[in-house]
């Protein structure tokens, strides 16, 4: 899709998102100025009265015939989302396919889950806020996703983060209350509440093992914090400012890179 031209792009964008999202359907119908703004990843378009009329050639319920379908995306980030689902419920889960969040992972070809991460993070507030963050770490780890580019990078399937004492304990409490069966428990209306989390911070490697499971390790701030840094692509001297603003020591700096790199923790992208 990148390769076409950007009203063609755009085009493509507002034909997905009027299959899933209606409500903004019936503001670009009505013309709003707002909506006519098609965020890409080239940069923003916005509609032609040409390609508005194109558009408007359609009648709008013809965008929605499949009625399911964004009940089946809703179903997909439950399954990834399984606590973050019981905490804060399948409304606010469905309210994502409405905002310019989801706009943004559609003009950007960005993964709808680690998007929906990124998004309900800031619909979340203390215990709830920080599960979710390590929930859509969890994520990120099993996807084992990168940018292009060049520089040092995180290596896929391994993911840094910092989190209060006892969120993980938190998180697989709720897993496992939930069962084998996020979809069936969501379904049911069942709800989870985190208990109190600690003060003290955790900082942890999530790894995607070959097994498909996860391994989580403790490490100091630094490399975590380095970690969460790279998640896209950086210059050597890029990370060494990073490491000086993390307080590794400067005669430190080159010692916890060789080893981050050694311990494939971190790679090189070329």
């Amino acid at each position: 899709m990148t390769g076409l031209p950007i009203h063609i792009r755009a085009l493509q964008v507002v034909m997905l998102r009027l299959s899933i999202d209606p409500a903004w359907g019936t503001r670009l119908y009505a013309g709003q100025p707002s909506e006519r703004v098609i965020d890409l990843s080239g940069g923003p378009y916005t509609l032609t009265d040409a390609d508005l009329e194109l558009i408007r050639a359609v009648d709008r319920r013809a965008w929605t015939t499949d009625r399911y379908r964004r009940a089946r995306l809703v179903q997909s980030v439950v399954q990834e989302y399984s606590v973050t689902t019981a905490m804060m419920g399948v409304p606010v889960v469905d309210r994502f396919f409405g905002t310019a969040a989801f706009a943004h992972v559609l003009g950007h070809r960005g993964s709808m889950a680690e998007g929906f991460g990124d998004w309900v993070v800031t619909q979340a507030s203390g215990g709830q806020r920080d599960i979710a963050r390590l929930e859509s770490t969890v994520c990120r780890a099993r996807r084992g996703e990168r940018p292009p580019g060049t520089g040092y990078v995180t290596r896929p399937g391994c993911e840094g983060v910092a989190l209060p004492e006892g969120t993980l304990a938190a998180w697989q409490e709720g897993t496992a209350t939930l069962g084998g069966n996020p979809v069936a428990a969501a379904a049911e209306g069942r709800r989870w509440t985190p208990p109190p989390l600690g003060k003290a911070i955790e900082h942890l490697l999530i790894e995607r093992q070959a097994s498909g499971g996860l391994g989580v390790h403790v490490l100091s701030a630094g490399v975590v914090g380095l970690l969460e840094f790279c998640r896209r692509p950086r210059s050597r001297s890029a990370l060494n400012r990073q490491a000086r603003r993390l307080r590794i020591g400067k005669k430190e700096v080159g010692k916890v890179l060789r080893r981050m790199l050694s311990e494939d923790m971190l790679i090189e992208q070329a």
